[in-house]
């Protein structure tokens, strides 16, 4: 799906043709001639000289109205100047001024309106890329053709490229300047986040990136996922959602843990709206995704600098977080010595919530007590639980995420010098079906929340999970999958109690049956 006028082509060449075998994808967008491209730069030098002149603007929409509005200023439809020449006459040279308008047809300005935004406003030559909502993740390599990740498709090779050298460097030097990252040979490794949320990574020079200027765009999604939603594509079942819930309305800190592309801040802003509305988020990322709807959100993200005074670091806004009392501390990702910090926090009784990189709880562990974040082995069991994720082969061919794992965390042994851990939740990649391993066997639900839910019978908060599992999956079949509609029913449950959630689950009318 792209937005108009930008149409894509999806093919397979003949395997005895040159390509078989490479899925292809084809973008279509207005292409000007000779003549239009003439026209556009003299459009663009009326429309720079004009621009002090210009309405201000607050956003890139209102930007672009504006921009629209201008275009039809200085071009004139072909029939309307014929009709003006026989009406004005002379009467721009009587009064002294030049008329700068450019006699265009329909289609001219059509084409001219789309191409001036799309290099002004927004991506250049990858808004057909951008635009594409079944593309995941973009990776350019020098002057070779854009490969993409497609949704459906796997790996695929587009018709886009830079044929230039010197065009894709001016085009990375202008795309880093514009999300407050510029490269420079200085400088020639930059992360950064696009206008629409995705993220980009830059590797600028040529004697870093050996076959030229690369980058990688992983592509974020203007409509934040639910957890209903991943319940209805597979990823979790109602009963790992409900048991989510569970823990992060008792307090438990979590890392959501998986390879690269797995789908782990995904995950991560789907399970946030269990967490009470009425208490206080923090987040603290590199590049803004977290994605916080509750009333009280602390949102604060690092910034580079040369003067080592004016650099913020993750490790200066975990510890900024210690001091601002929140119920929850989100950090976007735990990547080095920043790690050891939020293991501070969850000791002195500040939950954490956080995306890691490791496949499994053994890998997890052993990258937390080695270099470069260190954490003493005896003080891992301040982590709760670790949701692991894993990009697996779906059911009916392509790719697919899945929750693979869940294991609790249940305390240092200190005659083995190991972290006691428990598997809660199993994912059978035959069936493709979640099995919950836990029952009767949970420390957390058990040892730590029974008590906290006022369960005198600790062996009924069990029931309870179920309970909660049996509302998620009302919801997800009644079809209550848009991330508001989840946010607000669980904010019923907040604020009204139990009774009140569940029955308006039955009589909701979500965003998507409006």
């Amino acid at each position: 799906m792209t937005r108009e006028p930008i149409f894509v082509h999806i093919y397979e060449p003949p395997a005895d043709d040159d390509g078989g075998g490479t899925i292809l994808w084809f973008g279509l967008e207005p292409q000007l001639t000779e003549e239009e491209e003439n026209i556009r730069r003299e459009l663009i030098e009326t429309l720079l000289q004009e621009a002090p002149s210009a309405p201000s603007f607050t956003t890139d929409s209102e930007f672009e109205n504006i921009l629209g509005q201008m275009i039809d200023r200085y071009t004139i439809l072909d029939t309307e100047a014929n009709n003006l020449v026989r009406r004005q006459g002379r009467l721009w040279e009587m009064i002294g001024m030049d008329d700068k308008r450019l006699t265009v047809n329909e289609k001219q300005r059509e084409r001219l309106t789309y191409v001036v935004i799309r290099d002004l406003i927004r991506n250049g030559p990858l808004e057909p890329l951008l635009s594409d909502e079944m593309l995941e993740d973009i990776h350019s390599v020098g002057l070779k053709h854009i490969h993409m990740d497609h949704k459906v498709f796997g790996m695929v090779t587009s018709n886009i490229r830079f044929r230039e050298r010197e065009l894709l460097s001016r085009y990375l030097r202008a795309m880093s300047e514009r999300i407050g990252r510029p490269v420079s040979d200085n400088k020639p490794i930059i992360d950064g986040v696009l206008l629409d949320g995705s993220r980009i990574n830059i590797i600028f020079s040529d004697d870093v990136s050996m076959l030229g200027p690369s980058f990688t765009i992983r592509k974020f999604a203007e409509e934040t996922i639910s957890i209903t939603q991943l319940i209805q594509w597979g990823t979790m079942s109602s009963q790992v959602a409900a048991y989510i819930w569970i823990c992060l309305e008792y307090g438990m800190s979590v890392l959501v843990s998986g390879e690269t592309a797995s789908g782990k801040t995904t995950t991560l802003n789907a399970i946030l709206p269990f967490i009470d509305h009425n208490v206080k988020i923090y987040s603290a990322e590199d590049t803004p995704e977290v994605k916080v709807r509750h009333k009280i959100w602390q949102r604060l993200v690092t910034r580079d600098a040369k003067n080592e005074e004016s650099r913020v670091e993750m490790f200066d806004l975990l510890k900024a977080a210690l001091r601002s009392r929140p119920r929850y501390i989100i950090i976007g990702e735990i990547r080095g010595v920043e790690g050891a910090t939020a293991f501070q926090a969850m000791q002195t009784g500040h939950p954490v919530i956080a995306t890691f990189h490791a496949s499994s709880i053994v890998k997890m562990i052993q990258r937390f007590t080695g270099d470069p974040i260190n954490v003493p082995i005896r003080f891992f069991d301040n982590l709760n639980f670790a949701i692991f994720q894993e990009v697996v082969e779906a059911p009916g061919g392509g790719i697919a995420r899945r929750i693979t794992g869940i294991d609790e965390v249940i305390g240092y042994n200190k005659h083995s010098d190991g972290v006691l851990t428990r598997g809660m939740f199993e994912w059978d990649p035959v069936k493709d079906k979640h099995y919950f391993r836990g029952m009767f066997q949970s420390h957390l639900l058990e040892n730590k929340i029974a008590a906290m839910a006022g369960f005198a019978n600790k062996r009924d908060i069990y029931d309870e999970m179920l309970r909660r599992a049996d509302a998620i999956q009302r919801m997800v079949d009644r079809g209550l999958t848009h991330y508001d509609d989840v946010f607000d029913l669980l904010g019923l449950y907040y604020s009204n109690g139990w009774d009140h959630f569940s029955r308006a689950i039955d009589t909701w009318v979500g965003v998507n049956q409006k």
